[in-house]
């Protein structure tokens, strides 16, 4: 499994703009000491192996979150954020599209990682989202996906947004479905 670029200059912007660009430079490059493959600049198109990409998240939650997997939440939330108010979703969608955006996420899904799927089950009043076919399941699958719909869904405007974890690699499950409820 490969996670392309643009997951990572994701990472990278958060990082600057939350903790500064001196302490992400320091970070990046003590990393890359123990993970050559960042001692080269990542382009949106590169391709890192999942599991570079995934010890850096988890040097990130060390150094800089208390090794709080929370974390991995806000960075998903965060991406939404940035993805949709000024980012490649901006004009893609409107407050209130919560349907709209959610059965989007498979692309999104695609557009990160090259393994795994993501899939939008649409119910009554609620909307299931299901990852499978992870071959390294690690909680920043679960929680950055989880994170992006939960935020992508709050900045659209959902009311009473909630959501229900039915599996996840977080509970040591092989697959991750949750149940997004929005008022």
């Amino acid at each position: 499994m490969e996670v392309k670029g643009v997951a990572f200059l994701a990472r990278q912007q958060l990082m600057v703009q939350t903790h500064g660009e001196a302490a992400w430079k320091a970070f990046l490059t003590n990393f890359a000491k123990k993970e050559p493959f960042f001692s080269k600049p990542v382009m949106p198109v590169s391709r890192m192996p999942a599991d570079a990409f995934l010890r850096l998240n988890d040097e990130l939650l060390a150094r800089f979150y208390n090794n709080n997997p929370s974390a991995y939440w806000q960075f998903g939330v965060k991406s939404a954020e940035y993805a949709l108010g000024q980012g490649q979703l901006k004009a893609m969608f409107s407050q209130g599209d919560f349907r709209r955006f959610l059965l989007f996420t498979p692309g999104i899904w695609k557009g990160y990682f090259t393994e795994g799927d993501l899939n939008v089950l649409p119910g009554q009043d609620h909307t299931d989202l299901h990852i499978t076919h992870v071959p390294r399941p690690h909680p920043y699958f679960e929680l950055s996906v989880m994170g992006f719909a939960s935020g992508g869904l709050a900045y659209l405007g959902a009311q009473n947004l909630e959501h229900q974890v039915l599996k996840g690699f977080t509970r040591n499950d092989n697959e991750v479905l949750y149940r997004f409820n929005v008022g």
